[in-house]
């Protein structure tokens, strides 16, 4: 980019003043800071793990149950998103709609997905009626009915919508990319397909219940204007026929994840295509090795924030893709590290080769100092907006639990963050992003962008199946 001329110009309150001079009263930045901490109260309800954050700034209560999920679940995982689709279907003293109308009527919110390699429970209300949005939880944690027509119904719109899910490109890369990632690990499953959604039961969600959502595999995490030892007490009341009636439970840990299979690219022919959806990716360190605060700083600067060299090189410079970006997968099993880049198809070769060269620029020559302070303004920056509302803090929370950390975790994360030096980040960069390293998918127009690919790198060219 060519440098501006400074230029002069009036105003009404005092003498010409050229740009230099005004950036050169402009303040400093100041210190880097890090989030401040919580008080957080834990403990144990009849094998239930409770976290309890006081945040009394707004009168509402955020909470969350996660539950982690078994090994079958996740390889398979139709059966688990029905649960949590159809677990607000009804309970023993309400229907759908009955249920819905009791948490409106209280002003409070309660939906269940799937997160990944766990099961999520989220709710908010205002602080006054948290005993009975307590009670509405208790209700539905252990007496939550799965009526036959509600559960075939909502399987059927579920199959519905991941049919058109998995026609989407993102999706299909993302596919792929896992299955050549994870090799035989249940993380290489992806999305619940069509056809197993349809033949879940509501039978077989009733047994799942009582398996998946046992108080010894659930955290339970409490954000808002409580006092911590009234909201335990509160819970221990409402929850407490689940709590009895539940037999104690034990998820078995999940494999490690495998070794990667590194080879050539795998090219997955979608005729027509306008654009190259390009993946890689590789193992990354969990969030409690000792380099993972330097392999995330590594990761901002290459290409996990707005001013990335890949977003520099790839958006700013070059024009290929609109937004590119890297990214990490923590799951209970271990980490990845993920580069996307949707690019058009022409640029698909050229694309490839900018992102090796910025890996083996960063990997081979290291980072600046400014490039440093700059991610670790970023990095504490994220964690003081994630953590600094009650719904942040208890989807945090929530998260730590069920990955086997403690809420200390936050403190101690930031904290090291900003103690990371310079040649820690240059070590952290060469381990991480070192492109033999990575494994590589792309989802585009074989005729247009094979041979130019072949130019770049080994391909192999891969059939893409049609999900059921």
């Amino acid at each position: 980019m060519a440098s501006r001329r400074a230029t002069s110009r009036s105003t009404v309150d005092g003498p010409e003043q050229s740009e230099g001079d005004a950036v050169a009263r402009r303040p400093s930045i100041g210190p880097i800071r890090a989030p401040r901490a919580s008080r957080v109260v834990e403990e144990n309800l009849e094998g239930l793990h409770v976290i309890v954050a006081r945040r009394p700034e707004v009168p509402i209560v955020e909470l969350r149950l996660g539950f982690p999920l078994a090994a079958d679940l996740i390889r398979k995982p139709a059966a688990a998103t029905v649960l949590s689709d159809s677990l607000l279907a009804g309970t023993v003293r309400h229907d759908r709609a009955g249920l819905a109308s009791a948490v409106q009527r209280i002003g409070g919110r309660l939906t269940a997905g799937i997160a990944g390699d766990w099961m999520l429970v989220s709710g908010s209300v205002l602080a006054e009626h948290l005993v009975e949005m307590l009670r509405i939880v208790g209700e539905v944690l252990g007496g939550a009915s799965y009526p036959t027509s509600e559960v075939s119904a909502d399987r059927d719109r579920m199959a519905e919508q991941f049919l058109i899910a998995l026609s989407q490109p993102d999706v299909i890369a993302d596919e792929q990319l896992g299955r050549r990632l994870y090799g035989g690990h249940p993380y290489a499953s992806g999305l619940p397909r069509p056809a197993a959604l349809r033949q879940v039961s509501a039978a077989h969600v009733r047994r799942l219940h009582a398996e998946t959502l046992a108080p010894a595999l659930g955290h339970f995490v409490l954000v808002g204007d409580v006092t911590p030892s009234r909201a335990i007490d509160a819970a221990a009341g409402a929850f407490e026929p689940w709590l009895a009636k539940s037999p104690a439970a034990a998820t078995a840990p999940l494999d490690p994840l495998p070794a990667v299979r590194l080879g050539p690219i795998q090219l997955f022919d979608r005729p027509g295509a306008v654009q190259s959806n390009i993946r890689m990716a590789r193992l990354a360190p969990s969030r409690t090795d000792p380099w993972w605060p330097a392999a995330a700083l590594a990761n901002l600067i290459f290409g996990g924030m707005f001013s990335s060299r890949l977003v520099e090189n790839l958006r700013e410079r070059n024009g290929y893709c609109y937004s590119p970006g890297t990214s990490f997968d923590h799951g209970r099993a271990g980490s990845s590290f993920v580069i996307q880049a949707d690019v058009a198809t022409a640029s698909t070769a050229a694309s490839l080769n900018e992102i090796g060269y910025e890996l083996g620029r960063i990997a081979t020559q290291g980072v600046t100092g400014e490039e440093l302070e700059s991610a670790q303004r970023y990095a504490l920056g994220v964690l003081s907006f994630e953590t600094a509302t009650q719904e942040g803090l208890a989807n945090t929370l929530a998260n730590l639990a069920i990955m086997g950390l403690d809420p200390g975790y936050l403190d101690r994360h930031s904290a090291a963050l900003k103690r990371v030096k310079r040649h820690e980040v240059d070590e952290a960069a060469r381990r991480l992003l070192a492109r033999l390293q990575m494994v590589t998918v792309v989802l585009g127009d074989a005729d247009q962008v094979g041979g130019s690919l072949a130019l770049v790198a080994d391909v192999q060219h891969r059939p893409l199946s049609v999900p059921e």
